[in-house]
């Protein structure tokens, strides 16, 4: 019994140590996102793959109202390939091809939409820069300069 206790007692020790180490030796490695494998290849319209994600829906950051929209936009093949999306999939349909991917994106898109006041979003060039807001998360999951053209195909705020 005094065996097993002691065995006990050094697993317990082990990983209290081993967590320690992970959260006050490199903290970041508890919260770290990878970064983009493809943050150095440019747009090329030419092979770019297009995406629809679809039926997006959030209320806005101030209480009573609420945005749904559709997003289009056109990514680099190796920037879609490389986050764990298929470009057979992505074209002609809706989504990455990936259902983590899609849910990335969708997540991201309404914790901005959340962000977003109903002011924000209905002032003179509001949706301008709720389009430059999309293409920063975008470009943050895939890659800087691995976006072109966004495009809203369905926007309604209420």
């Amino acid at each position: 019994m005094k065996k097993i206790l002691s065995y006990f007692l050094i697993f317990l020790l082990g990983a209290g140590s081993g967590a320690a180490a992970l959260i006050f030796g490199d903290p970041s490695l508890l919260s770290h996102s990878p970064k983009p494998v493809v943050a150095s290849l440019p747009y090329n319209p030419l092979t770019a793959i297009s995406v629809t994600e679809t039926g997006i829906e959030s209320n806005l950051g101030s209480s009573g109202h609420y945005v749904s929209f559709n997003v289009e936009f056109n990514v680099t093949k190796q920037a879609l390939t490389a986050q764990g999306g298929s470009p057979t999939a992505a074209t002609g349909g809706t989504g990455t091809g990936s259902p983590e991917l899609d849910a990335k994106i969708r997540n991201d898109l309404i914790t901005l939409a959340r962000s977003t006041s109903y002011q924000e979003f209905t002032q003179s060039g509001g949706i301008s820069t709720f389009k430059n807001q999309v293409r920063e998360v975008l470009e943050s999951i895939f890659g800087p300069g691995t976006i072109g053209p966004i495009y809203f195909s369905s926007l309604m705020t209420q």
